[in-house]
């Protein structure tokens, strides 16, 4: 659970935050007396040092994490299996996040020793979920248990387009002897490998095949990588019940570089399968989206005229998407009246819909165009502030705090789980703290998720309040959705610089929910999710100590280099926030990139709206609301987009 790395990052982490207090909880004397207790009696475990340790522990009595320390002692001596004091330990500990770690820790013994008696004494089927421990489980049945059970385990573990992990290599063999793997299962795992694009596994698979299968196995690989071979008709009607299978996915794939083939070779094959409906529409519907992507937009009209029952919203929104690329507003309009109503009442789809009137249709659709602006301007959203622009009216702002009282949040932030989880944050073990966090909220109702929310908000763990809120659907408590968080480093950094606070909140928003120690797969880091290459860059030029990339899990460091990096981009940009903001997601290159391909034509809002990446669309929406509402809490008025970005060409 807490391995060398994780000790040298927590000493590391003490380090920051007794740098950067203004992210760590209030701590009285006791508290930090506490916390180097612990830390002494984890060293006298790492030492062997027994008596030690049961001395500090017994000074412990009501510190919150003194169940870690039992964890571990016992884990640390978990090879001599002292079951009695696990046993004691489950109890003490039941329904608790360390509890269940304690299990899966226990069962990975028992399961690398084949203890499969004690395994199934241990094992909770609704609490572990794991392959590895699921494929023990499953051996422990076929061995101890009943065996119709285990296989039927060992069927689902079975079926995925993946390798599985090489603890259930033991029970699929002795399944396979058994004789519970049969050629349409085989197949079927071989379809699955090859629709994840696992193709070594596929070929692996084969294996397994006879002559026949195999070759036809074979057959669906190469379809694969090059899909055109379904044009040679003939060496599909073979009458072969796999070719069904090898001609639906060839199609799918053929249809991703050429629609217009695609749709003739269905037009072929369907007449000699049979398809089910659900393939069919599924097909279809794809078809009719690759023929869009692929501009083939006469293709797609005809396509559209035979297959009228399988437009789907997808589709439909990419075609207004490109037709507004076009600033084809006729188009526009068509398209937005095809999608379905309740998407056409979203807000997004009645400004746009109001927009398309008004460039149509002039003054005579002036009132028209009003009456959708004002229903998209109810909201408190991108697109409600763009409406709210469009006709001169307010932006508004709906903020009611959570109904929940102060006693409630008092009893909420008594509760074991949580102060188990703000002590683990205070010392730095941000991963463990957000696992005791969530295990303590995954079954709480939606007032109890208000409460936990408004104490995360106290503690400062801003981005669990943002995420509570969330779970219980209450999105009109602006304080806890948007907070002011770390306002000290912000202020500091935004008077020596000309960036506006409420930028740097917003970004930091969107990118984190203001976690310090978010992680992207990218490998960004902190707050404002800077790459450790971009913030070493950046360092340089902004004078900001930097050495290694846990400087970025600082809230003052991550702020003063995201801030810097956004600075920059704004004057590359010629402070465009638009252009700014999509070059922070996207990189600034592909922002060069995309204004010569729209060739500076398109006013600000098409060009937000026709965004090539989704994310990037949504980034830049999100941030430019974002900045408005920390306006709002800061008790300022800002424009959605200001006056020299309105009026740019992008």
């Amino acid at each position: 659970m807490f391995s060398g790395s994780h000790r040298i990052a927590l000493l590391y982490l003490l380090m920051v935050a007794a740098a950067h207090s203004d992210a760590a909880p209030s701590e009285t004397g006791t508290a930090a007396t506490q916390r180097e207790q612990l830390a002494a009696a984890r060293a006298a475990i790492a030492g062997g040092d027994q008596g030690s340790y049961r001395k500090l522990r017994a000074q412990l009595q009501d510190y919150p994490l003194r169940p870690y320390l039992d964890y571990w002692s016992i884990t640390r001596r978990i090879h001599r299996l002292p079951l009695a004091e696990i046993d004691t330990f489950l109890t003490d500990n039941r329904d608790t996040a360390i509890g269940d770690w304690m299990r899966v820790r226990l069962l990975r013994e028992l399961g690398a020793r084949k203890r499969f008696r004690a395994y199934l004494k241990y094992y909770q089927p609704d609490t572990v979920k794991r392959a590895s421990l699921q494929c023990y489980y499953a051996d422990a049945l076929a061995r101890h248990g009943d065996k119709d059970q285990a296989y039927g385990l060992v069927q689902e573990l079975w079926m995925v387009g993946h390798s599985q992990t090489e603890e259930c290599d033991p029970v699929f063999a002795r399944w396979i002897a058994d004789g519970g793997l049969t050629p349409a299962l085989n197949w079927k795992r071989h379809k699955l490998a090859v629709e994840e694009k696992n193709l070594e596994l596929a070929a692996f698979i084969a294996r397994r095949m006879d002559s026949a299968q195999g070759a036809r196995a074979q057959l669906m690989r190469q379809v694969h990588r090059q899909p055109e071979l379904l044009l040679d008709y003939q060496r599909f009607s073979t009458g072969q019940p796999e070719d069904r299978d090898i001609v639906l996915l060839g199609l799918h794939r053929l249809a991703r570089t050429d629609a217009e083939q695609a749709d003739r070779a269905w037009g072929r094959y369907e007449a000699s399968f049979l398809f089910s409906a659900a393939e069919r529409k599924d097909l279809l519907r794809d078809l009719a989206l690759r023929y869009a992507q692929q501009e083939d937009l006469q293709g797609l009209q005809q396509f559209m005229q035979r297959h009228d029952d399988i437009a789907d919203a997808r589709t439909t929104t990419w075609l207004a998407r490109q037709a507004l690329r076009r600033l084809d507003w006729e188009q526009v309009n068509f398209w937005i009246d095809r999608l379905p109503q309740e998407i056409q009442e979203q807000e997004r789809w009645l400004y746009w819909k109001a927009r398309a009137v008004r460039e149509l249709y002039g003054q005579r659709g002036a009132e028209v165009a009003k009456h959708l602006y004002q229903k998209a301007a109810a909201e408190r959203s991108y697109y409600g502030f763009l409406a709210a622009d469009a006709i001169g009216n307010n932006y508004r702002f709906i903020d009611r705090p959570v109904p929940v009282t102060p006693v409630q949040v008092a009893e909420m932030a008594r509760r074991p789980a949580l102060l188990r989880a703000r002590e683990l944050q205070a010392i730095g073990e941000f991963y463990h703290a957000r696992r005791e966090w969530e295990y303590a909220t995954r079954n709480m109702s939606p007032q109890e998720l208000l409460a936990a929310g408004k104490v995360a908000s106290t503690w400062g763990w801003y981005h669990k309040s943002i995420q509570s809120v969330l779970a219980a659907d209450y999105l009109d408590d602006l304080e806890l959705r948007f907070p002011l968080a770390f306002a000290d480093i912000v202020g500091e950094v935004s008077k020596k610089s000309p960036l506006d606070p409420n930028l740097i909140y917003a970004v930091a928003r969107q990118e984190s929910h203001f976690s310090r120690d978010a992680k992207s797969s990218a490998g960004a880091l902190g707050l404002m999710q800077l790459l450790p290459s971009t913030a070493r860059d950046t360092a340089r030029r902004a004078g900001v100590p930097y050495r290694r990339s846990w400087d970025l899990l600082s809230p003052s460091t991550n702020i003063a280099l995201g801030s810097f990096y956004l600075g920059s981009l704004l004057h590359r940009f010629d402070n465009n926030r638009i252009l700014a903001t999509a070059a922070y997601n996207a990189g600034p290159a592909r922002v060069a990139r995309w204004l010569r391909e729209t060739q500076h034509r398109l006013p600000y809002d098409v060009w937000i709206e026709t965004i090539p990446f989704g994310e990037t669309r949504k980034y830049v929406q999100n941030v430019l609301a974002y900045t408005v509402i920390y306006a709002y809490r800061s008790g300022a008025a800002q424009p959605l987009v200001r006056d020299h970005e309105a009026a740019a060409k992008l």
